[in-house]
C-alpha cells in the first residue's frame, strides 16, 4: 500500500533555526542539531532543511552551549546535521550550480530543494535530474493568495512576483524532471489557521509526482486534511514541531486516527536515544583545552569571522548579542519590544478568550474523584511563585500539588517565602534537596564546562516537577511565564508555546544533559536521578502537559509583585542586589542576580539590570533614558556573593576571572590595553 508521510521542515537562518511567519518574520528558536536529533529519536518519516539565509554565514551563537561543530558556512552545518539525521534528507537554499548539488549531496542530503535557480533558469531543473536522478530533486513553490483569490508564484524568499500560477508552474517542473513538489503557502505561513486546501488541490491536481503541502497547520487535526481533501502525498510542517511535547508522535496519531496510511508511531530510537551520548575523551579534551586558555590568559577559547557589529534596540536597552535569540527589525525594534507590544494590545474580549482556553485545559486535567492533585506548580517561592498559586488555586479553583528544587543558594528571605506558601495558601508542597557534595561538584563543573554555576538549578527546576507529576499521575504542570518570548520574543504570544524536554535540553541545559556529568569528579548517574527528565513513554502514558499561565492572563510582574506583598505578606530584600536595581526578583538564588549573572555580563556583555529595565521600559514602567542610567550603573558590577561561591566549591577569584575570560564572545570584548573593553549604548 502506497505510504503518505509526515514531514517536518526545519528553516535554517544563518545557521540557527527560526521560526517563519509570512515570510517575513523570521523569529531564531535554536540550534538545528539539538532539534534534529529529537526528532531522529521520534523515528520520523523525512526531513526538509531549508537554509534562507541571505548569505553563506553561520553563527551558532554562544561557547558556552553543549552543541559544538567547527566551520561557518551551509556546508559545514550540513555535516553535522547528518550526523544526527536518521532520516531521508532534503536540503534547499542557495543551490544555483550543479556543483552545488553535488556538494550537498556530499554532505549527507538525500536529495536537493530548489526554488529561485528554477525558476530564472528553468533548464537547471532538467540538467540537475539528468545529472542526479529525478528522485533527486524537489521543486519548491512558494505561492500567494491574494486578496482577489488569485495564486501567483513568488521567488526570492517570497520577494519577486513571477506572474505564474502554482498549477502551471508545477506542471512545467514536472515536465523538466522534478521528483517531487515542495508546496509551500506565503499568506498562511505561521497563521496557524490551516492549510489553503484550494492551493493544494491545483497542484496535485497538476501534476503525477508526489507533492509535499506545507505552510498553516497549527493543531495536529489540520494535518490529515492536506492529504485526505488537498490529495497531498506527505505533509509538512515547520513551527507547530518546535510548541509543543512529543509533537511529532501526536501528530503522527492525528494522521493515522484519521485514516492516513503512514507508518506506525515510533518512541525512542534504538540508534538515537533521547540523551545525548557523550564522548568522553573528546569532551576531557575541550575541558583541558579550556583550562590550558585559562591558565594562560589568551582569553576568547573562540574566534568570529563577518560578525554583524552588536546594536541596540531603539526601544529598550537589549543588545543584539543577548544571550536569548532575538532580531531587530530594519527600525532597530527587537523581537522582545514587539512581542510585549503584541501583549500589551490585549483587549477585554482576547483577554477572556485566553481565559477561556486556560479555564477548558484546567478542567480536562482536574481530578474527578479527588484522588489526586490537580495540577502541579512548580515554584521557587518567589513573587511569580506566589502569584502562579493564588491564581491556579484560590481564582481558578484548583487543588494544586506545589514542587520546589532547592539548589541551595536561597537568601534568607527568599528561604522564608518559600516556608511560607503552604501556609498562606494551604497547599500541599514538596521540596526537593539534593546533596551538598552533590551540589558543589555540579557547580563547578557548570562554570567550567560552560560558563554557568548554576546549571544544575536551571535543569533541577525544571525537571523535578514532570518527574512528581509523572510519579503521581498529575496530566498538568503550571509554569508562569516563558522567559525567552517575554525577553527576546523568540515565539509569537498566538503560539501557546509548552514545555518541552527540547526546550529545556538547549536553552535551560544548554545541551549538556545529566549524562554528560557522569564520570565527572566521581559522579554517577544513582547521584543523578533529580536531573533525570522523565521518558517519553511516562509522558504520552500519563499525558502529561506544561503550559505557561502568561499565555493565557494579563501578565503584569510588578503589578503582581504588589499584589502578593499587599495580600499574602510576600517579602523583599532591604536594600536592591549589588547587580540590579530592584529588591523583589530571583530570592530563591542569590548567584541568579549575582555571580552567574556577572558571567552573564562576562559572555555577552549586559547582565540582570538590562533584563529588568527592558521589561519595565516595554510596559511603560520606565523611560529609555532612565534605563540606560541603571545599565550603566548596575551591568558591569562584579557582585560580593563571589566570595560566598568560591568558598562553597574550592576555587580562587583568579582561577575564576581566568576561566571566566574564555567565555567571552569576541563579537563583545576586545583586549585594550587596561584590559577589557567593549562598545556601550551610552558610548
Amino acid at each position: 500500500m502506497y505510504q503518505h508521510r509526515l514531514i517536518p521542515c526545519i528553516l535554517l537562518k544563518n545557521g540557527l533555526i527560526v521560526r517563519s511567519q509570512g515570510f517575513k518574520t523570521h523569529q531564531i528558536i535554536g540550534n538545528p542539531v539539538s532539534t534534529i536529533s529529537r526528532l531522529s529519536n521520534w523515528n520520523v518519516d523525512e526531513l526538509v532543511v531549508l537554509d534562507i539565509s541571505s548569505d553563506d554565514f553561520h553563527d551558532r551563537g554562544r561557547e558556552d552551549h553543549g552543541v559544538r561543530y567547527d566551520g561557518s558556512t551551509t556546508i559545514d552545518i550540513l555535516r553535522h546535521i547528518a550526523e544526527v539525521c536518521f532520516m531521508p534528507l532534503a536540503f534547499g537554499g542557495r543551490i544555483r550550480t550543479i556543483e552545488d548539488i553535488r556538494d550537498r549531496l556530499a554532505a549527507g542530503a538525500d536529495k536537493c530543494v530548489i526554488n529561485s535557480e528554477a525558476l530564472e533558469r528553468p533548464a537547471f531543473i532538467e540538467e540537475a535530474a539528468r545529472q542526479f536522478g529525478t528522485q533527486c530533486i524537489v521543486v519548491s513553490i512558494d505561492a500567494l493568495r491574494h486578496d482577489d483569490g488569485r495564486l501567483e508564484v513568488f521567488s526570492h524568499g517570497g520577494e519577486r512576483a513571477t506572474g505564474m500560477t502554482p498549477a502551471d508552474w508545477a506542471r512545467q517542473a514536472e515536465e523538466l524532471g522534478a521528483g517531487e513538489i515542495f508546496l509551500n503557502s506565503i499568506d498562511r505561513d505561521g497563521t496557524g489557521k490551516g492549510y489553503d486546501l484550494d492551493l493544494i488541490r491545483s497542484v496535485t491536481e497538476a501534476v503525477s509526482i508526489p507533492v509535499i503541502a506545507c505552510g498553516g497547520a497549527g493543531a495536529y487535526e489540520h494535518l490529515p486534511a492536506a492529504v485526505i481533501e488537498g490529495g497531498a502525498a506527505a505533509v509538512s510542517a515547520a513551527n507547530i514541531f518546535h510548541f509543543f511535547e512529543l509533537s511529532y508522535p501526536y501528530a503522527k496519531k492525528a494522521c493515522l486516527n484519521a485514516g492516513l496510511a503512514m507508518r506506525g508511531i515510533g518512541l525512542d530510537s534504538t540508534y538515537f536515544p533521547r540523551e545525548p551520548v557523550y564522548d568522553h575523551a573528546i569532551e576531557d579534551r575541550a575541558i583541558e583545552k579550556r583550562l590550558a586558555q585559562a591558565k594562560a590568559g589568551t582569553g576568547p577559547a573562540r574566534t568570529m569571522e563577518n560578525a554583524a557589529k552588536v546594536t541596540w534596540c531603539s526601544r529598550c536597552v537589549y543588545p543584539s548579542s543577548s544571550a536569548s535569540y532575538l532580531e531587530m527589525t530594519d527600525d532597530g525594534v527587537c523581537t522582545g519590544c514587539q512581542t510585549g507590544a503584541d501583549r500589551k494590545g490585549f483587549d477585554e474580549a482576547e483577554l477572556a478568550r485566553r481565559q477561556g482556553l486556560l479555564k477548558t485545559i484546567l478542567e480536562s486535567t482536574r481530578s474527578a474523584d479527588g484522588s489526586r492533585h490537580d495540577c502541579v506548580i512548580g515554584v521557587s517561592g518567589g513573587k511569580d511563585s506566589y502569584f502562579q498559586t493564588h491564581y491556579i488555586k484560590n481564582v481558578m479553583g484548583l487543588n494544586p500539588l506545589l514542587v520546589t528544587y532547592y539548589g541551595n543558594n536561597f537568601t534568607d528571605v527568599g528561604h522564608r517565602n518559600l516556608y511560607r506558601m503552604k501556609e498562606v495558601f494551604d497547599v500541599d508542597h514538596i521540596i526537593v534537596q539534593p546533596g551538598v557534595d552533590t551540589l558543589k561538584k555540579l557547580n563547578r563543573l557548570g562554570f567550567i564546562a560552560m560558563g554557568d554555576m548554576n546549571w544544575h538549578n536551571h535543569v533541577g527546576l525544571t525537571t523535578n516537577p514532570m518527574r512528581v507529576a509523572v510519579q503521581n499521575k498529575i496530566p498538568l504542570v503550571i509554569w508562569g511565564e516563558h522567559g525567552e518570548t517575554d525577553i527576546s520574543g523568540q515565539f509569537s504570544m498566538n503560539d501557546f508555546l509548552e514545555f518541552t524536554y527540547r526546550n529545556r535540553l538547549e536553552h535551560e541545559a544548554r545541551s549538556f544533559e545529566w549524562t554528560y556529568m557522569v564520570g565527572r569528579e566521581g559522579l554517577r548517574k544513582q547521584d543523578l536521578v533529580l536531573w533525570q527528565y522523565p521518558s517519553d513513554q511516562e509522558i504520552i502514558d500519563v499525558g502529561l502537559r506544561g503550559i505557561y499561565l502568561g499565555n493565557y492572563i494579563a501578565w503584569q510582574s510588578n503589578e503582581h509583585l504588589k499584589f502578593v506583598i499587599e495580600n499574602y505578606g510576600f517579602e523583599v530584600n532591604d536594600e536592591p542586589f549589588e547587580r540590579t536595581y530592584r529588591t523583589g526578583s530571583n530570592l530563591d538564588d542569590m548567584h541568579e542576580n549575582g555571580m552567574h549573572d556577572y558571567l552573564k555580563f562576562i559572555k555577552f556583555g549586559y547582565g540582570r539590570c538590562t533584563d529588568h529595565a527592558s521589561k519595565d521600559i516595554r510596559s511603560g514602567d520606565m523611560t529609555r533614558d532612565k534605563g540606560i542610567e541603571l545599565v550603566r550603573k548596575h551591568d558591569h558590577i562584579k557582585s560580593r556573593d563571589l566570595v560566598r561561591w568560591l568558598e562553597y566549591v574550592g576555587m580562587t577569584e583568579d582561577e575564576f576571572d581566568r576561566i571566566a575570560d574564555t567565555f567571552r564572545d569576541p563579537r563583545v570584548w576586545r583586549r585594550g590595553d587596561d584590559g577589557w573593553i567593549k562598545d556601550n549604548l551610552w558610548d
